[in-house]
């Protein structure tokens, strides 16, 4: 093996190349194409893996026909191990379909022998170009820190783009995202694409961001609406974080054993440090008979089995796993670059669960892990499996009517028992129900119909979710505080409630004080039994007249949904209802759902957001898309229209509160109202560079795309 000096250098190379003749030419041309990088040349296959452990190319330059068992095994092992490096690949034959599938993965390029001196040379160039000279051309590029990954495939849906945007994640793992009028229509990643890849690519922290062009019509592989697509992927994104967060808790002894048997040195040595890192112990077997004799000597909870080994395959040896009483229940997992091939191989055994597809990222590794290992009685994690909320595939029919026909069967969601009890936990925080929600015939909770959560999907979205589909049922929320429910029929929200009398009405009103305080008692009994707001139960006992005992229940219903508005997180979830129960359907329904939003709104007041975290005032009030056309439609009391006309892009909070000689709090409060809503959103206020270049929003705007 011939190692050159190591020196300042325009990247990293390892030359796998047996032959003498070949490697010197080999060598001269990359001195030709980047005179200052560092070249280290192996003649086997053992040094070259030795080399991939202990340094991190940029580039390999392989010949695929002078060292023996380099082939396509050993490029996706590359590809899993050194996502974010180039090969290129020399061969004197014809490629097959596999080694061509492999080429078309993005950073494989084959070269045919004799080597063609300048066209290598012009493509190691190309592969070693800087980060500057990679992104020459095309429309923006980014790092990601202040903005998240959600937060800028938001964007570009919001403006109905259609474009690719490529993202880099932290490992220099590249993986693409395609707009098409602002809806999600195809995602890709190094090993997979549609709905997975995208939830893998929001997954991502950190890492650069670019917008590419000329990228053809993708295929169509997301049918779902942009906002629950999103939703569904940055909840997976909370749960799998704080999955993993319990389990780097874990004592030793509580740790959970997996066994990794493959021959390649460098992909063995990626999985045991993915998942040491992940606080699992990990045991390393580089062929089968060692792999054979570990798992009957350590009793691993799960076993990661690469098909092609040296001295048996995958099938074999899970057959061997079977028979022995030692290791028949300890599942398999198979990993291969074949997987599509080996459907057959995974449903011989029954100890085989299922076959991770080279390549695969880090994050699928572990995913593919804490799917199929045994949960530990007991832990967080098990009852993590339990808490676990249906997908947004079930509930997909509420939003993206294109998808209607698959998941809707005549006119009613498709549930199972499991994902309605799963959902109903969910919604509670992962905890048994507090309080008992709408019931069928027979005492059985009704299916629901769609779920979300206030850490990204907001309030004003599900209202007008249930006004665009014109829904009846109830609205349960989950919070700090006890269950709130929002009834409503065909679009129209008819009241709110909740059992807890406390939290609905702490002081009696004084249109009740001739009532005698037993009899209100006792309505306030039967709100917490039914849920029947207090004064329609005093309105049925002949106790409170029809027209103030409606006027209340709006009243005060609308003053608990206030404070829904200022939690830092509510859990919600409509269930189909029909009829509604009496209290409920003697309301007449506001037919504005907007308005009653409005009306909700003027209930909070300045020391009810205290908690909430403090705009800046500098920051920039600016319509959403489509927040003007909204705004016209609302009757505003005279204070709240000149709050609205403030917003023309370029003031901020501080400006618009000294033009209406506001004082800051109800500045801010105004501002949280317009902001709880969607009519507007804040931009950070611009700095002296943004000011020279036309302002933030414009920069920004052109960035993504809006008003090309």
């Amino acid at each position: 093996m011939k190692k050159t000096s190591r020196s300042k250098s325009e990247g990293r190379i390892l030359v796998l190349e047996p032959d003498d003749s070949l490697g010197s030419t080999i060598l001269s041309a990359l001195h030709e194409a980047a005179p200052d990088a560092v070249v280290d040349l192996a003649r086997n296959l053992e040094d070259a893996h030795r080399l991939v452990v202990s340094d991190r190319p940029d580039l390999f330059v392989l010949d695929l026909d002078g060292a023996k068992d380099l082939g396509n095994d050993f490029l996706l092992d590359l590809r899993t191990s050194h996502a974010n490096a180039r090969a290129i690949v020399l061969s004197d034959v014809r490629l097959d379909s596999q080694r061509e599938q492999v080429a078309r993965m993005g950073a494989i390029h084959f070269l045919e022998k004799p080597l063609p001196q300048a066209e290598f040379v012009e493509l190691v160039q190309l592969l070693l170009r800087t980060e500057e000279e990679e992104t020459k051309g095309e429309k923006f590029q980014g790092t990601l820190s202040d903005l998240h990954l959600s937060d800028i495939i938001q964007l570009k849906c919001m403006s109905g783009a259609t474009s690719a945007l490529e993202f880099s994640g932290p490992a220099g793992e590249k993986a693409r995202v395609y707009f098409e009028n602002g809806q999600v229509r195809h995602a890709t990643t190094p090993g997979g694409e549609g709905v997975e890849a995208f939830n893998e690519i929001v997954s991502w922290k950190g890492g650069k961001i670019s917008e590419v062009s000329g990228t053809g019509s993708p295929p169509r592989t997301i049918d779902l609406d942009w906002q629950f697509l999103l939703m569904e992927a940055v909840r997976k994104v909370d749960e799998t974080s704080e999955r993993r967060a319990q389990r780097k808790k874990l004592a030793p002894s509580q740790r959970q054993k997996v066994l990794v048997i493959d021959d390649s040195l460098m992909l063995l040595t990626f999985v045991q440090e993915i998942l040491a890192e992940a606080n699992y112990d990990v045991v390393a077997a580089a062929t089968a008979e060692e792999g054979l004799q570990a798992a009957a000597d350590q009793k691993p909870g799960l076993i990661l089995l690469d098909y092609l080994l040296p001295d048996l395959r995958g099938d074999e040896v899970s057959r061997l796993l079977h028979e022995d009483e030692a290791t028949t229940n300890i599942p398999v997992l198979y990993m291969s670059g074949f997987g599509a091939d080996l459907a057959s191989a995974q449903e011989e055994f029954p100890n085989v669960l299922a076959i991770l597809n080279k390549p695969f990222s880090s994050d699928m590794l572990l995913k593919a892990v804490e799917q199929h290992l045994p949960r530990i009685p007991g832990t967080e994690a098990e009852a993590g499996k339990e808490a676990e909320s249906i997908s947004v595939a079930e509930f997909s029919d509420v939003i993206g009517p294109e998808s209607e026909a698959d998941t809707r069967v005549g006119g009613s969601p498709i549930w199972s028992e499991a994902s309605t009890a799963s959902l109903s936990r969910a919604v509670n925080g992962g905890s048994p129900a507090r309080h008992h929600g709408p019931q069928w015939d027979g005492g059985v909770t009704a299916p629901p119909y769609f779920v979300g959560d206030t850490s990204f999907f907001s309030l004003i979205r599900a209202l007008r979710v249930i006004e665009r589909e014109q829904l009846t049922g109830v609205l349960s929320f989950s919070w700090a505080k006890a269950d709130v429910q929002l009834y409503a029929a065909e679009g129209k929200v008819m009241l709110v409630t909740t059992r807890d009398t406390n939290l609905y009405c702490a002081e009696t009103p004084i249109t009740l004080v001739n009532i005698e305080p037993e009899r209100l008692e006792q309505a306030r009994a039967s709100q917490t039994q039914t849920g029947a707001p207090m004064f329609m139960v005093l309105m049925r006992d002949d106790l409170l007249q029809r027209e103030p005992a409606l006027q209340l229940a709006q009243h005060y219903g609308q003053k608990l949904f206030a404070q829904l508005w200022c939690a830092p997180r509510v859990r919600f979830a409509l269930t189909s209802l029909e009829p509604l129960p009496d209290f409920a359907r003697e309301m007449t329904g506001d037919e504005d759902l907007n308005q009653w939003a409005v009306a909700t709104l003027r209930s909070v007041q300045a020391g009810d957001i205290a908690e909430q975290p403090e705009v800046d005032l500098a920051s920039i009030p600016a319509y959403t898309r489509d927040g003007f056309a909204r705004v016209q439609n609302l009757r505003l009391t005279v204070s709240e229209a000149q709050f609205a006309s403030q917003f023309n892009g370029n003031r901020s909070l501080a400006q618009i509160a000294r033009n209406l000689r506001l004082d800051l709090k109800s500045a801010r409060l105004g501002l949280f109202r317009f902001l709880a809503l969607e009519i507007v959103e804040c931009w950070p206020a611009p700095t002296a560079e943004d000011v020279q270049r036309g302002g933030v929003l414009k920069r920004l705007g052109r960035s993504i795309g809006i008003g090309e």
